[in-house]
C-alpha cells in the first residue's frame, strides 16, 4: 500500500525537474511506487540483436569500476532505495565500470545516440542485484547534466519518460557467454544460456528483475539506456523473434 505523502507527490509531478525531486525525496517510497505502475501482463525480454566484436573485454574489465559491487552509491540508488537496501545488507550488485571507445562501437552499432546512459555492469562471483523496477534515472540525470531544458520537459507518468523524447530503450548486450550459476530474472521468467555479443531488450516499465552469480566466473553486461536512431528491428525482433546480426 502506498502512502498518501508519496501518492500525492507522484500526482503532483508535470516535468521531469518534478519527477527528480520526487524520487530524490527520502520520504517518498519510490519503489513501492514503481512495483505499483507495472502491468506485469506486460512483462517481457527477447533478443534483438547479437553483435560481433573482437575487442580485448580484459583490458575493460581491469579498469578501476566508478562503483564498485559491495558498496552504495546515491548515484545508482534514490535515497529511499539506498535505505531499504542497506537494512537487507545489499550493495551496488556489480562492478561499474565506464565505458571505452571499443564499447561505443557496439552502442552505435545498435543505433543509439549519442546521449546514451552506457555502463559495463561487471557481476562477480557471490553476487546479487536487489529486486527492482526501473526509473531509468541514470539515463534521465545524466542527460539533465548535459542539457539543463531537459529538467522543463513535460514527464509522461504513463510511459515514465520525458515526453518529447523518442521511446527510451533499455537492453543488455552480453560481454561474455553464460557460465553455469550465472542467472537474471525478468519476472516471471529468466535469461540464461546467451551467447556472447546476444543483446537482449526488456520492457523496464513492467518487468521487476534482479540478477545474480552463483558462479565462479565474472558476468559481463554492457547495459545501455536510450533512443534508437531506427527502433525497427527492435520492435520486429520481440512481435516475430527475427534478430538482427551487426558488427562493432
Amino acid at each position: 500500500m502506498i502512502d498518501s505523502y508519496t501518492q500525492k507527490k507522484w500526482h503532483d509531478i508535470d516535468t521531469v525537474k518534478d519527477l527528480l525531486d520526487f524520487i530524490e525525496d527520502p520520504k517518498c517510497d519510490v519503489m513501492g511506487m514503481s512495483e505499483s505502475l507495472v502491468d506485469i501482463s506486460k512483462s517481457k525480454f527477447w533478443t534483438a540483436a547479437n553483435v560481433n566484436f573482437s575487442f580485448n573485454l580484459d583490458e575493460s574489465l581491469a579498469r578501476d569500476p566508478s562503483i564498485r559491487h559491495d558498496e552504495l552509491s546515491t548515484t545508482t540508488m534514490v535515497p529511499s532505495e539506498l535505505e531499504k537496501h542497506k537494512t537487507h545488507n545489499y550493495g551496488n550488485g556489480y562492478d561499474r565500470i565506464a565505458p571505452d571507445d571499443n564499447v561505443w562501437k557496439i552502442v552505435k552499432a545498435l543505433g543509439f545516440g549519442d546521449n546514451s546512459s552506457v555502463w559495463i555492469n561487471n557481476q562477480p562471483p557471490g553476487t546479487v542485484m536487489g529486486r527492482h523496477v526501473d526509473f531509468i534515472g541514470c539515463f534521465t540525470y545524466e542527460n539533465v547534466e548535459n542539457n539543463q531544458s531537459l529538467s522543463e520537459m513535460k514527464y509522461d507518468k504513463s510511459l515514465r519518460q520525458p515526453k518529447e523524447l523518442k521511446t527510451i530503450w533499455r537492453c543488455f548486450v552480453a560481454l561474455d557467454d553464460w557460465k553455469p550459476g550465472q542467472i537474471v530474472n525478468f519476472e516471471p521468467n529468466f535469461w540464461s544460456n546467451w551467447k556472447k555479443g546476444d543483446t537482449v531488450f526488456f520492457d523496464w516499465r513492467n518487468t521487476p528483475h534482479t540478477t545474480c552469480n552463483g558462479g565462479f566466473d565474472q558476468r559481463p553486461f554492457l547495459k545501455i539506456t536510450g533512443v534508437i536512431d531506427n527502433d525497427d528491428y527492435v520492435i520486429r525482433a520481440r512481435e516475430t523473434g527475427r534478430i538482427k546480426q551487426v558488427s562493432a
